[in-house]
């Protein structure tokens, strides 16, 4: 019950327009119930001899005209009459509920994109993105499932308690008899809602794997390719499908097995009302000869049209477990991302910070993912405002790890990371991330213009501070020979640009915002010599002005850092100057020998009183 109010709740907004739409659902009942009285009528009392006996019968006779023929044309018209009502009202209820189920869609969608955006890499690094899409996308369709089990519960119990009011006005009996296949009905939608339940849960995870599978396949495409792996992914893609349409095959065979049950039952009772309805006919008319007074073929009519009508609701009531299994499955896959703590959350005493240049300190910091070895293992060092400073070491050895902790995007598992002194988790997530600005190693382009891949950080920012960006970034240079200049549109994934010419608009983007602090993940790592230089003379004009915290595996991009720090296993080996660390031959000396051609005995010179000095560099 829980989750049914919660995926109703989604429609409070809606009350209004619920209400108007059960009242024309309940005007429309009417319409449709009122329909069989015509036929009863021509048969008994314009074309019979029986006189009108029952309220609707006495109403048409006290307006009808004498004639037989024009009271036919009346039949018919009020015939006409109440199906054109029907059709007008069937129209605007539908409208009505498209409006009505769209609105809560929009909701829970939003609620889930939000969610999906406050939850951490930690997260979605464990989770296929193809599964994030299909919940947001299809999932979420279940709440419109929920509130349509409700509504049809609520038009079908109230069409149903007026149609047994009607037949047990009509022949108490003959009513009994139509209703005894009730409880038959309620035992079978009982016992296959809990199996159609588990095999629509079972079918929607086979589908999200698919998506999955699709995304994946999409978005790799150039590996698949340079690796001649299309038969692979065709193989996996056919797995996938197969196991998809298995499972909605089964899910399916199921739902027509039940629908075959509710079908024989539902058969079962018409023929019974039937049986039973002409033996009171053949008994009251033929032996009994009671006239009007008994049960004539018209009321049997009335009956039987009741009847269809009866069993319509009977039968969507049974088949609301059907209709809701597939619901309730995705409610609960909506639901349990909805329910998912953050993690990277602010503090209920967190603080605001505003956003100024500031000291960076890492305080014992430990990391891991999960229950892995500690990646990082007590990393301590100070950063103050306006340094350049390099994490420089082997791959696998916790730089990137450490980036990703100074704008929260991970939380440390020991020590604490501090703003002038005030640990991170102390202080409001956003106002963390308005001091850092980013430049990944995946260099992350929108498939959108190349001024507002730019500009993403900071939307307001005008042309000229744009184009300033890109110079100082080195991106002007192959901006201004591109068909549309700034406003050429970059395709998805950035396939139309190079890998050098995504990293430098990476930078622009990050040297555009006003953060004072710099994160750069590898940012010559795909640049030619040439341009590796502008950036590293981009990066020593900024020196003094923001922060700048630069990884990278080249040695040359980070020479004239304020401080580096050598990483090895998790820790800080060795720290100081480029120069210092050379002269102290250890782990830095060996990366800088292999990059930068150092002898193993370097050539000495001597000093203006003879002693003896190192060319280290």
């Amino acid at each position: 019950m829980n989750l049914y109010w919660r995926a109703l709740s989604y429609y409070k907004g809606e009350v209004t327009r619920i209400v108007l739409s059960l009242v024309m659902v309940a005007v429309m009942t009417m319409s449709g119930l009122l329909v069989v009285y015509p036929i009863a009528i021509l048969v008994d009392s314009v074309f019979g001899d029986k006189g009108p006996t029952g309220f609707v019968s006495k109403q048409f006779f006290s307006v009808a005209p004498e004639g037989k023929v024009e009271q036919v044309f009346v039949l018919a018209l009020m015939m006409l009459g109440l199906g054109l009502m029907q059709q007008v009202l069937s129209m605007f209820q539908t409208l009505l509920g498209i409006r009505i189920g769209y609105s809560g869609l929009m909701r829970v969608r939003c609620d889930l994109f939000r969610k999906l955006q406050e939850l951490s890499l930690a997260y979605h690094r464990s989770q296929p993105q193809g599964d994030a899409i299909y919940r947001l996308s299809w999932d979420t369709y279940g709440v419109q499932t929920v509130l349509g089990f409700l509504q049809s519960v609520v038009v079908n119990s109230l069409t149903l308690a007026f149609m047994v009011w009607i037949m047990m006005v009509n022949n108490w009996k003959l009513g009994l008899v139509s209703l005894i296949v009730a409880p038959v009905l309620y035992w079978t939608t009982k016992v296959y809602g809990k199996v159609l339940q588990k095999q629509a849960t079972e079918a929607k995870e086979v589908e999200s794997r698919l998506t999955t599978t699709i995304q994946r396949s999409a978005s790799t495409i150039g590996l698949v390719q340079a690796f001649s792996r299309e038969q692979d992914e065709y193989n996996r893609f056919t797995a996938d499908v197969n196991a998809s349409v298995s499972a909605y095959i089964k899910l399916h065979w199921q739902e027509v097995l039940f629908w075959l049950m509710v079908g024989s039952i539902l058969a079962v009772g018409s023929a019974g009302v039937l049986a039973y309805g002409g033996y009171l006919v053949y008994q009251d008319q033929y032996v009994l000869k009671l006239g009007g007074d008994g049960f004539t073929v018209g009321k049997l009519t009335i009956f039987l049209g009741l009847l269809s009508q009866l069993y319509s609701p009977l039968q969507k009531l049974s088949g609301t477990g059907a209709m809701l299994a597939t619901g309730v499955a995705g409610c609960r896959r909506v639901f349990e991302v909805l329910d998912r703590d953050p993690i990277i959350k602010d503090d209920p005493q967190s603080i605001a910070m505003p956003k100024q240049s500031r000291v960076l300190e890492l305080d014992d910091v430990y990391f891991r993912y999960g229950d892995r070895e500690n990646v990082l293992d007590g990393v301590t060092c100070t950063i103050k405002p306006g340094e350049m400073v390099a994490f420089v070491g082997s791959s696998g050895v916790g730089k990137t790890t450490l980036l990703n902790l100074i704008p929260r995007f991970y939380d440390p598992v020991g020590g604490g990371i501090k703003l002038d002194g005030t640990d991170l988790r102390k202080i409001k997530v956003k106002d963390v991330r308005k001091h850092t600005a980013l430049v990944l190693q995946e260099n992350v382009v929108l498939p959108t213009s190349v001024r507002e891949n730019i500009a993403y950080g900071r939307p307001d920012a005008t042309d000229a501070q744009i184009k300033h960006a890109a110079e100082l970034a080195g991106a002007a240079s192959f901006i201004d020979k591109l068909d549309h200049k700034y406003e050429e549109q970059i395709s998805e994934a950035g396939s139309n640009l190079s890998g050098g010419q995504r990293q430098r608009i990476s930078i622009a983007r990050a040297l555009l915002t006003e953060a004072p602090i710099i994160i750069m993940d590898e940012p010559t790592s795909a640049l030619d010599p040439q341009h590796e230089q502008l950036i590293i003379e981009t990066l020593n004009n900024i020196k003094g002005h923001r922060t700048l915290i630069l990884v990278s595996h080249r040695l040359s991009t980070v020479s004239d850092c304020d401080q580096i720090f050598v990483m090895d296993a998790g820790k800080i080996v060795e720290r100081g100057k480029h120069a210092d660390l050379l002269k102290q031959r250890g782990l830095y000396w060996q990366m800088a020998k292999h990059q930068l051609k150092l002898e193993d005995n370097p050539p000495q010179r001597h000093g203006e009183h003879g002693e003896q000095l190192e060319v280290t560099s």
